[in-house]
C-alpha cells in the first residue's frame, strides 16, 4: 500500500513522503590560516557569519574531499566553558601532483588550517550552506593517515582547535552579498589548480 502523503500527524503536521535528513558534505576546502587577510575579513552577528573572506595577495584555497556524512564538529572547551569553543574536522586530501605533496607536508610540518565546508540537505528542500571552521587561530593536524596504494596517494587529516586556544564561537557561516551564486563565483576565483605538466 503506497504512503499517503497527505496524511496528517498530528493538528497541522503533514508527513512529507521522499524526505531524507542532512546527509553532509558535498565539498570541502583547506586554507592555510595564515593566508587568510585577517583584518579585511568581515563578520557579522557577533561574529558567527562571515560576510567577507579575504585571502593574501596570491593565497589559494586547495580542494579536499569531505565525508558523506559530516565529521565537522563543535563544542564548549571542557575545562572552562568561558575559554570558547574547540573545532574538529576531517578531510582526504588526492594526490594530484608534486605540489600537493608539499602542501600534505606543510600540513604535517605544524601548519594550522582553516576549512571551508559545502554542505547540503539532501531532503525536498535540497538547502545548501557554507561552514568555515578555524578562522580565528587555525586548526592543528592530530592525525595523518597515507595510503601509497589508494588513488595513487591518499592522505586523510585530522584536524583540531590548539588546546588553550578556543574560538569565541562555534562554526562560522559562510554567507555573501549575492548568496549561494557569489560564494560559487569565489571559490572558483579562489581555488588553487594544479598545474598540467607537459
Amino acid at each position: 500500500m503506497a504512503e499517503n502523503c497527505d496524511e496528517k500527524l498530528t493538528g497541522q503536521f503533514v508527513k512529507m513522503c521522499g524526505h531524507r535528513p542532512k546527509q553532509g558534505v558535498a565539498g570541502k576546502w583547506y586554507i592555510n590560516h595564515d593566508d587568510v587577510d585577517v583584518e579585511a575579513t568581515q563578520k557579522s552577528n557577533r561574529g558567527t557569519v562571515v560576510t567577507t573572506l579575504v585571502l593574501k595577495t596570491g593565497a589559494k584555497i586547495y580542494p579536499a574531499v569531505g565525508k558523506k556524512v559530516s565529521s565537522i564538529e563543535h563544542a564548549l572547551a571542557i575545562k572552562d566553558f568561558s575559554n570558547g569553543y574547540i573545532h574538529t574536522d576531517r578531510f582526504t586530501i588526492t594526490y594530484k601532483g608534486p605540489a600537493e605533496r608539499e602542501r600534505v607536508q606543510e600540513l604535517v610540518d605544524g601548519a594550522r588550517v582553516v576549512t571551508l565546508s559545502k554542505k547540503v540537505d539532501t531532503g525536498i528542500s535540497g538547502e545548501l550552506s557554507y561552514e568555515i571552521a578555524g578562522l580565528e587561530s587555525g586548526m592543528e593536524i592530530t592525525e595523518d593517515t597515507f595510503n601509497s596504494g589508494a588513488d595513487s596517494g591518499v592522505t586523510k587529516i585530522a584536524v583540531a582547535t590548539k588546546e588553550g586556544e578556543e574560538e569565541s564561537t562555534g562554526i562560522k557561516l559562510f554567507k555573501m552579498v549575492g548568496g549561494l551564486d557569489a560564494i560559487e563565483t569565489w571559490i572558483t576565483t579562489n581555488e588553487y589548480v594544479e598545474p598540467v605538466i607537459p
